[in-house]
């Protein structure tokens, strides 16, 4: 799979109740993004994990909810993954820099 074909939703990245107005700069810093987005992928799961013990109780009978939710909680932890290791890489490459 191609990188281009890849599509991020954009509300990962922002907090539910925050309107999201893309004319107006963002004023937030990186470590308030980066802080959003690790909240918003342990939220998504949790929640596929309270839906995985619902299906297992029996109180949700839509199996392909469940199936959705686990997936979107494996992206999320994916692009968590990812994103850590391009800044820990990007990080080992300023401390390798000669001033």
């Amino acid at each position: 799979m191609k990188i281009d074909q890849l599509m991020i939703n954009p509300s990962l990245f922002v907090e539910k109740n925050q309107p999201v107005n893309a004319a107006s700069p963002s004023k937030t810093s990186f470590s308030q993004a980066l802080g959003e987005a690790l909240k918003s992928a342990n939220e998504t799961i949790i929640q596929s994990e309270n839906m995985s013990e619902k299906i297992a109780t029996g109180e949700i009978k839509n199996i392909h909810d469940v199936t959705i939710a686990a997936q979107k909680a494996q992206i999320a932890l994916q692009l968590t993954t990812q994103v850590r290791d391009k800044v820990v890489e990007s990080y080992q490459e300023i401390m390798r820099m000669q001033v």
